[in-house]
């Protein structure tokens, strides 16, 4: 049997061409697979998120941004730590998609939700991660700089280290998460990945597919039809399909990232306008809305039937993680926010997820012991 080096991702270089080995292994006969019975789920559906990852936490805490990331994000290996308290405790992974079903009776559309199937004893939980455009004061402070497709055709992410640039494969939401499933794949059902919500008003992914404005009167810098700003696009385009191709799901998450009750008609507009224009064309259709600061306008059906015309049936609130309620022709669910703020108020609640104390890291967070 010959296996090639170059086929194991999780032994790639950051920089160097991964050399190819081949090594001649003896026979082993194979051993059948434990059978596993699948079940239908009755409890709660968890959904959790979590927002970009902290690669390098000495720069990040330490920056003037320190008090934002200790409190609304975790670390790298926080995040490695909290995948697998949630494995251990038996939840694994199903796509959104599953969850529920559009039907159409007498031209009006209504929205059900079914019954999970699940390993006999998993419980199942859907993930998603806001705001993974890889902003500038991230950019700046400890996080890598975008998502990009290396020589082998799989995710990575890159960061401007001066000397061109460098590839990590541990350092990101979705590098991470890929890697745990390949080391445990019982973790995802049917395939499944976790959810990316996307603004656009820094571009998408870490590529600047935003059209800039200057001046009074917003005068474009980044023009459509600019040779420059469609290789942007089709770069970020290429990523959002490999993506798709490997089971992630797109949200909308606004384009600007406003309090959608609290802001004027004309600016709601303007903003699901710059979504649709600068987003929609890189990431393809979606049918799911991740609320800015889990604030929804389903109180203000003017502005949710305007989501709704606009494809979304979906939407996602901030909360327990487990509530779910069916509206007029749509869905909503809440989810449970995962960041330094979980850490510090559910650290010993005993209705917490899973014990912070094996997760968190004290020392990078300046946390006395």
């Amino acid at each position: 049997m010959l296996i090639s080096a170059a086929s194991c991702l999780s032994n790639r270089s950051n920089n160097t061409k991964t050399p190819v080995i081949e090594l001649t292994l003896p026979l082993i006969e194979a051993v059948p697979p434990v059978p596993v019975t699948m079940v239908y789920f009755d409890g709660p559906l968890l959904n959790i998120f979590f927002h970009q990852v902290i690669a390098w936490p000495e720069i990040a805490f330490a920056s003037s941004y320190r008090a934002d990331f200790l409190e609304w994000y975790v670390t790298a290996d926080e995040y490695r730590r909290v995948l697998y308290e949630l494995y251990s405790q038996g939840y694994v992974l199903v796509d959104i998609g599953e969850f529920f079903e559009v039907v159409y009776k007498n031209g009006i559309r209504t929205m059900t939700t079914n019954r999970l199937l699940v390993p006999e004893g998993k419980k199942p939980m859907v993930i998603s991660f806001d705001d993974i455009n890889f902003y500038e004061h991230t950019r700046l402070n400890g996080f890598v700089h975008k998502l990009v497709i290396d020589e082998y055709g799989e995710i990575a992410a890159w960061t401007d280290n001066g000397n061109g640039g460098e590839l990590s494969y541990d350092k990101d939401v979705v590098t991470i998460l890929e890697n745990f499933i390949r080391q445990h794949p019982g973790f995802s059902i049917r395939g499944a990945r976790g959810i990316i919500a996307l603004t656009g008003y820094e571009g998408v992914l870490g590529h600047h597919t935003h059209r800039r404005f200057e001046g009074i009167m917003g005068n474009p810098t980044q023009r459509i039809n600019d040779p420059e700003y469609q290789k942007k696009v089709e770069n970020a385009k290429a990523v959002a399909n490999r993506l798709k191709e490997m089971g992630w799901r797109f949200a909308s998450h606004s384009w600007g990232h406003p309090n959608l009750p609290r802001i004027c008609m004309a600016w709601f507009i303007n903003d699901a306008n710059r979504w649709d224009r600068e987003v929609r064309p890189i990431i393809g259709d979606t049918n799911l809305f991740i609320y800015p600061f889990g604030a929804g306008v389903e109180n203000d059906e003017e502005r949710h039937r305007m989501l709704r015309d606009r494809g979304f049936n979906v939407f996602f609130g901030v909360g327990p993680g487990r509530h779910q309620r069916i509206g007029n022709g749509y869905l909503f669910l809440d989810r449970r926010n995962i960041d330094g703020f979980y850490f510090r108020e559910f650290r010993n609640r005993p209705d917490r997820l899973f014990d912070i104390e094996r997760v968190i890291d004290k020392e990078a967070r300046g946390i006395k012991k």
